[in-house]
């Protein structure tokens, strides 16, 4: 019905304005008529923008819990801070041994891109600081969505499990980490990574929350305890 209202008072006011463009044009009414006419055109345009403004409140209010498609592209978005540092900490030691087309896909996407990652170290703690200034915090600047606000804490956290695991791969030893059964632990973790990230972005795509058994456990229950 609202949208119905729009497009009548939209048509309304295109006639309305010819019509007063042809009356100046062809007509030479006394300009008091002529005042008159623009207030009335005026004031038709103040209703419709509140019409407008009226369909938005409604459209927001009927989807205010639903899971929108901006929630899900930007559920998406996190996820990168969490597979730049599995690449970087894993990727770059066990992607060369993959078959060589992988390799060429690998360097002339993501490789750029974890480059730059690397070489600014100081960068994922600011991503970190940033998201969780704006979604963890329980007075965050930023409107609430549940659905952006559980994929922003899963991201940190598989950000923070990487790091760790990276940490402990590194503290081993190198003959260990060159070794076969390094390489193998190497891959595994690796592996993990991207297992978790995929299955995570593609549920976000499908607007569903992702389950990952204990990971998704302790954001919700991180959620829980700031409501």
């Amino acid at each position: 019905m609202c949208i119905t209202y729009i497009i009548i008072y939209y048509l309304y006011i295109l006639i309305f304005q010819n019509f007063l463009i042809i009356l100046t044009m062809h007509t030479n009414l006394p300009s008091w008529i002529l005042g008159g006419i623009s207030i009335l055109l005026t004031l038709s345009v103040i209703m419709l923008i509140y019409q407008v403004y009226l369909f938005i409140v409604k459209v927001s209010s009927n989807h205010k819990n639903n899971i929108t498609v901006l929630d899900r592209f930007s559920s998406i978005l996190p996820y990168w801070l969490p597979l730049l540092e599995g690449l970087q900490n894993f990727g770059q030691q066990i992607l060369p041994d993959y078959p060589f087309s992988l390799m060429s896909i690998y360097k002339k996407t993501l490789m750029p891109i974890v480059i730059f990652y690397v070489t600014h170290p100081a960068l994922a703690f600011i991503i970190f600081f940033v998201l969780y200034y704006l979604f963890v915090r329980a007075k965050s600047p930023i409107p609430d969505r549940p659905f952006i606000r559980f994929n922003v804490l899963q991201a940190i956290l598989l950000f923070l499990i990487n790091s760790l695991l990276g940490a402990t791969f590194r503290a081993l030893p190198i003959e260990f980490r060159m070794s076969l059964y390094g390489l193998m632990l190497c891959n595994t973790l690796f592996w993990f990574v991207l297992s978790t990230i995929f299955y995570s972005v593609i549920k976000s795509i499908e607007g569903k929350y992702a389950r990952i058994p204990v990971i998704s456990q302790a954001v919700r229950i991180q959620i829980d305890n700031q409501s």
